[in-house]
């Protein structure tokens, strides 16, 4: 006879619960922000111009941010190190300086798809951009500088909601839903330069070299332990499906209006525009707030990714927990990195279109080296004893980084020379 209170514990349901609740955070909030405002312009584009054939990217894309934020995420764990730390004490300064430029580089590209995104969705609802992007950016520093771990860690989460907007949206759109569900696992539709281009620029949007960062950093900000592991990556692979179930919903809402009616867009403005005439008011209301949110917690998160990596990189303190007069640098590059792009943002003649695709296609090939540096950390008996890669990590994350260069070789060589 099966014994249903020993089974069902309400106690140790309880304490698992409170354990669990936690621990979420760092996994759920890093996967949602790589669908910042970047990447709802990059879901845009490349749903309106390739279809349901897009569709089929997202489970493998799924997979590999899974298994890199997982591996980054127990690093930080085990080692009690940011990815920075660990290349600048393994490989040296010299080796630390090149990826923090590339790092710094990559993005900076997408800080500016993020401030572009407020900028397009505060026009969106016909509120003056000059007035309210400074207005946002002035509350972002301020709240950054002023809030504890926690409490950011709780406004994050409490932003996450928002993205229900996107479902939403895809379900006035009217979407083919059978069609939709079987080309996420039936490739079907003509392949093309121009696919594996937008396939790396969407991967690169979704998988990001910052993502690596900031996970392995924001997870040793919150200082966890070992015995916490198997929470910590229950959360890590719920925030991966969370994340792209929210992406196929953007992508599918575009493709039931968009794309089906022929409108080319160039960013996920004219997205929320281009809904209205085939799915009405309130698609175009839902995608435009779904993309003010993620213009707002990727114009916090990107920054904060690089401040930490900078501060890792060289040597400095950096976290949350410390307060502005004695983490001057951290927070201080932090802002810098904001009023560069907005700065950027802010002149008329700058393309957001072409950066948002260039800055996603670099964040994609530039992600196999951060693939290495993951792959001889993780695999370091030295730094992880018994919590080294199991093999089939190692071949899934060899097999994604040598993908993703041939995709990236062959999409970019077809891109900028057919």
């Amino acid at each position: 006879m099966i014994n249903f209170k020993k089974l069902f514990n309400p106690k140790k349901l309880k304490r698992q619960l409170i354990i669990a609740m936690a621990i979420v955070g760092p996994g759920i909030i890093t996967a949602f922000a790589d669908n910042d405002a970047g990447g709802v312009a990059t879901y845009s584009v490349a749903a309106s111009k390739f279809g349901y054939s897009m569709l089929t990217t997202l489970i493998p894309i799924t997979l590999v941010l899974m298994i890199t934020q997982e591996i980054g995420s127990r690093m930080a764990i085990v080692t009690g190190k940011g990815l920075g730390d660990l290349i600048r004490e393994r490989f040296g300064i010299k080796v630390s300086l090149v990826i923090f430029c590339m790092l710094f580089t990559v993005n900076l590209g997408v800080i500016v798809q993020d401030l572009g995104g407020l900028k397009d969705a505060l026009g969106l609802f016909n509120l003056n951009v000059f007035v309210f992007l400074p207005l946002l950016v002035l509350f972002l520093f301020l709240f950054i500088t002023k809030s504890s771990y926690a409490k950011v860690e709780k406004f994050f989460l409490f932003l996450i909601v928002f993205y229900l907007a996107y479902l939403i949206s895809a379900v006035l759109a009217k979407p083919d839903w059978g069609l939709a569900l079987k080309s996420l696992v039936v490739p079907h539709g003509k392949v093309s330069f121009d696919y594996f281009y937008t396939s790396i620029a969407v991967l690169g949007t979704t998988v990001t070299a910052w993502g690596q960062f900031f996970i392995n950093s924001y997870v040793k900000d919150k200082k966890l332990s070992t015995d916490k592991l198997h929470y910590n990556q229950a959360e890590i692979y719920t925030g991966a499906l969370l994340t792209d179930f929210f992406s196929f919903l953007m992508m599918v809402a575009v493709i039931g209006t968009v794309f089906m009616h022929g409108v080319k867009i160039v960013g996920a403005a004219d997205a929320a525009l281009a809904i209205k005439p085939f799915a009405g008011d309130l698609a175009s209301i839902m995608f435009g707030a779904g993309l003010l949110v993620a213009g707002f917690i990727g114009a916090a998160i990107v920054p904060l990714a690089t401040a930490y990596a900078f501060s890792e990189f060289f040597g400095y303190e950096g976290s949350l927990d410390i307060d502005f007069n004695r983490s001057k640098l951290f927070y201080g590059f932090f802002m810098f990195q904001i009023l560069l792009g907005f700065g950027i943002v802010m002149i008329p003649s700058v393309s957001l279109f072409k950066i948002t695709l260039y800055a996603d296609f670099l964040n994609g090939i530039f992600l196999p080296v951060i693939f290495y540096f993951l792959y001889k950390f993780a695999n370091s008996e030295e730094l992880m004893g018994e919590y080294r890669n199991t093999r089939f990590k190692n071949i899934l994350l060899i097999t994604a980084g040598v993908v993703i260069t041939i995709a990236a070789l062959v999409g970019g060589f077809g891109k900028f020379f057919f």
